[in-house]
């Protein structure tokens, strides 16, 4: 069981360094995508700190006594997207690499000679042929 650090509530986590519990993610997710679709249509402050909720006279998106906790609370709520974008460019790698493996297992000596061939414009058996040197 671990406390949250706005409510101060107990419960499980879903991973290691969850420090929100599930109903204080979901508000400060919401209020950080609010603003996110505010800001893009040209707004660049915030009337109250996303935090608190305090009226807010100067400065951004969180009062000054707040700035440490909200760095703390966006990582939460940036941290799954992050990982799940993390995960999808290893298995890209890992695909790629499983790829280029498997393509280089079906290469042979084979495939050259009949892409050689059909270079060539012969058929694989007259190619043969040609490179043993039986016929000229």
């Amino acid at each position: 069981m671990s406390k949250c650090m706005v409510c101060g509530d107990e419960f499980d986590p879903q991973y290691k360094a969850q420090r929100l519990c599930q109903s204080c993610l979901d508000k400060f997710t919401k209020r950080y995508w609010d603003w996110d679709a505010y800001r893009k249509q040209g707004y660049t402050r915030r009337p109250t700190c996303i935090v608190c909720d305090k009226p807010m006279m100067s400065g951004f998106s969180v009062c000054p006594d707040c700035r440490d906790v909200w760095k703390k609370i966006y990582y939460q709520i940036v941290r799954p997207k992050t990982i799940i974008q993390a995960r999808n460019r290893m298995k890209r790698t890992r695909d790629k690499a499983i790829e280029a493996a498997v393509e280089s297992r079906l290469r042979t000596g084979l495939d050259d000679d009949i892409a050689a061939a059909r270079k060539a414009g012969l058929s694989y058996g007259a190619y043969m042929v040609r490179k043993k040197g039986l016929v000229r």
